[in-house]
């Protein structure tokens, strides 16, 4: 596995405990940071839990889990925890949040699911969908379920099984290594294929089994209907693999797992000119937390790994958002959690073989007690004009756990 040489370093860095920021990264100069939605006595999260939608690039929607604030170690977050949205209609520029109805959670944490009877347009211009999963804030279904919708999510419908299958005693899932009892993991991540056709990306783990996640994609050709197995993105680990594959992680490469080992959740994938699939998604390993891009040259069947994308610090880490601009390049946002927090982004102008050296995109975060475990999880939207707009969530002493967005030309 080819591995950067700077990207190793800077693991090796954060592993012996020294300051990765001792390095002088340099900034994006012309971003605009803006604050999409804050409210005294709430926090707001995880944009990238909850998905972002644009159909033109100039409206927007943002996810968020939205619950009361409670200062203590770990996630400044309490009770009534909801899952709500924000709306642009100006290419990011100003916002409107509020608690949707008829959404996700809105009937139980494991919902009476319904069966689709008829097909989904997945080509209908203002098209969106919402998948819901489990082991994460505002989402508790082990099973998997669906909302879509046909207004740019002013509306939605659902909750909606994925076809009539229990997905985790599909025979792809079962003849790995996975236990007896799993759960579906999923964020929102799809590409439209047609009229009638998606490709879906999910992620499984063993029950209640923190960072066992792995990440396979399925695909409907009949409107959502019903779902079939496509591939494996990352698969369970099998002893039985004697690939000499390993994730350079410490000098005593006897300590460094195989990838298959490692965690592997919150895909975000992209679909090429060429028709190549990139997909980056976020790693973990014991202390050690980076960003992926793995890639499939036959339409999601079998997938490989093409390289590092990124340190995203210290805690849990962080998962990307990717996206592509109109000149081709690709971008990658991530969260850093190692202090003093920031958000960085990283670019390809080679489909994904190599990156950039990492730019801060935000930083300045601050809070009441400054733990940098609330900081990240991004989406990016491209805007009609080009610009991209990250949204994330964030925190200054001034506006505490807020949703922000930063816009910028990532062309530049």
């Amino acid at each position: 596995m080819k591995r950067s040489l700077i990207i190793i370093a800077v693991i090796f860095l954060v592993a012996s405990g020294r300051n990765i920021f001792a390095q002088d990264y340099q900034k994006v100069e012309n971003a605009e940071h803006l604050v999409v939605y804050q409210e005294d006595g709430k926090f707001l999260g995880w944009p990238a839990n909850n998905g972002a939608w644009t159909a033109d690039g100039v409206n927007m929607l943002v996810g968020f889990t939205h619950g009361d604030y409670l200062l203590r170690r770990g996630h400044n977050i309490g009770e009534n925890q909801v899952s709500w949205l924000a709306r642009s209609t100006d290419m990011g520029q100003t916002w409107k949040a509020y608690n949707p109805v008829d959404y996700v959670g809105d009937f139980g944490e494991e919902p009476e699911l319904k069966t689709l009877e008829n097909p989904i347009d997945f080509s209908h211009p203002q098209f969106a969908l919402r998948v819901v999963g489990t082991a994460y804030h505002g989402a508790y279904d082990p099973r998997g379920h669906f909302f879509f919708s046909y207004n740019a999510g002013k509306s939605w419908n659902g909750p909606y099984r994925f076809g009539t299958d229990n997905i985790r005693q599909w025979p792809e899932l079962k003849s790995t290594t996975l236990p007896e009892e799993t759960e579906l993991t999923p964020r929102t991540d799809y590409l439209v294929e047609g009229k009638n056709k998606c490709l879906v990306f999910m992620s499984v783990r063993a029950k209640d089994k923190f960072g066992t996640d792995k990440i396979f994609c399925m695909r409907t050709v009949d409107g959502g209907k019903t779902f079939n197995f496509v591939g494996w993105v990352v698969p369970p680990y099998d002893e039985k693999n004697d690939e000499p594959v390993k994730v350079k992680l410490e000098d005593d490469d006897a300590k460094n797992p195989h990838p298959n080992q490692c965690r592997a959740v919150m895909p975000q994938t992209i679909r090429l000119k060429s028709g190549k699939l990139i997909c980056a998604m976020r790693r973990r390993y014991e202390t050690h937390n980076w960003v992926d891009a793995y890639v499939s040259e036959d339409n999601g069947k079998s997938w490989k790994f093409l390289s590092e994308v990124g340190d995203a610090g210290a805690g849990n880490g962080n998962p990307p958002a990717l996206n592509i601009t109109e000149k081709g390049r690709l971008v990658a946002a991530f969260g850093n959690r190692k202090e003093p927090g920031t958000i960085m982004v990283v670019y390809s102008d080679d489909e994904g073989n190599s990156w950039s050296e990492a730019k801060i995109l935000r930083d300045g975060y601050g809070s009441v007690d400054m733990e940098t475990a609330d900081l990240g999880y991004p989406r990016l939207l491209r805007r009609k004009d080009g610009k991209m707009v990250a949204l994330y969530y964030w925190s200054t002493k001034d506006c505490l756990h807020h949703i922000a967005a930063t816009i910028w030309d990532a062309d530049k």
